[in-house]
């Protein structure tokens, strides 16, 4: 299983009301995406940001400290979306089979819902400097390793048909083709809807873990 070492990167704020941090950096994040999916992160202002969200700038700085750190929290709300999504999926009633299924559909779905978002936040990651980026991608992480999880749950029951070694492919190729939704919408849109792209990628898994 891949585990993760990374410490999470820290967005300062010399506010101490951490209600009031957490509503405020709530209205900077929803400016900031509607903003970021417009024009970009590179073309956008803090400016922009900060009348977007109601305050000035100066405001805006009490409770981030940088744009990059705008960015963070905008790619970790997103990403959040995407992890609350797939956890709710999971049941421990479940057999291991039904448990890939309600995964790979709940992770598909989110990913189709937020799709230009999804888009901006894997983009935009590039953006952030090393230690931000690897924060984040700790989330990505997060998400494999739970899929891991339930691929080695199907093994260990004699039920899934695939070498150790073979897990972590699975589980990333099964991230990738939820991404692939949001990236090749354009293409792929034109022979499946939301509903047949899942319901065909669990056909194929289906044959390859049985």
């Amino acid at each position: 299983m891949s585990e993760t070492q990374t410490e999470e990167y820290i967005v300062a704020t010399s506010v101490k009301n951490p209600k009031r941090v957490e509503k405020r950096r709530a209205e900077i994040i929803d400016a900031a995406v509607k903003i970021f999916s417009e024009k970009g992160y590179h073309a956008t202002t803090t400016k922009e940001i900060a009348e977007a969200a109601g305050m000035n700038v100066g405001t805006m700085f009490q409770y981030v400290k940088t744009k990059q750190d705008i960015l963070y929290l905008v790619c970790c709300h997103i990403h959040s979306l995407i992890e609350k999504a797939l956890y709710a999926a999971t049941s421990e009633n479940s057999t291991p089979l039904e448990a890939i299924k309600k995964d790979m559909t709940a992770l598909f779905e989110i990913v189709d819902q937020v799709s230009d978002y999804v888009v901006l936040m894997y983009q935009e990651t590039a953006s952030l400097d090393k230690e931000a980026r690897r924060s984040f991608l700790q989330r990505e992480q997060r998400l494999r390793n739970h899929l891991e999880k339930q691929i080695q749950r199907g093994i260990d029951s004699g039920v899934f048909k695939v070498s150790q070694e073979s897990v972590f492919l699975i589980a990333d190729d099964i991230l990738v083709q939820s991404q692939m939704w949001a990236f090749r919408r354009w293409s792929l849109t034109n022979k499946f809807t939301i509903e047949k792209y899942i319901a065909t990628r669990i056909e194929l898994l289906e044959t390859l873990l049985t």
